[in-house]
């Protein structure tokens, strides 16, 4: 029996599993990254909405995160705030996939993140 080569054919048969779960491991902290982010686009914009009622300050605290578009809910809304209650800032993405080949998979994820914070201003 003839043994050569059978190290090249098993080398072929495994590399595409191997890439395949290389770019699921890399998607799957991409998506870890931009979750720690969105935490921080919540904190940033119920800070701002603490300190100042203006929606486009708040949409610039949550947008500076880097993430874009976001969705974002502020509870209670502005005539309704008043100091020293609390405001609760609501925060959504959908990550985006950078292995077209798990599209289908990330395209269905939604991020959230919530943060409550003290309003300051009256």
């Amino acid at each position: 029996m003839n043994d050569q080569g059978q190290a090249t054919v098993e080398l072929v048969l495994c590399l595409p599993l191997v890439a395949l779960l290389l770019a699921a491991l890399l998607q799957a902290g991409v998506i870890v990254s931009d979750q720690t982010r969105l935490w921080h686009a919540a904190r940033e914009a119920a800070r701002a909405a603490v300190v100042d009622p203006d929606p486009r300050a708040i949409r610039q605290g949550a947008e500076s995160s880097g993430l874009s578009p976001v969705s974002l809910t502020v509870r209670p809304q502005a005539p309704y705030r008043s100091q020293g209650q609390p405001l609760t800032v609501s925060v959504g993405y959908r990550p985006r996939s950078i292995v077209p080949l798990l599209n289908p998979l990330v395209g269905k994820l939604e991020l959230h993140a919530r943060a409550t914070m003290r309003i300051e201003q009256p």
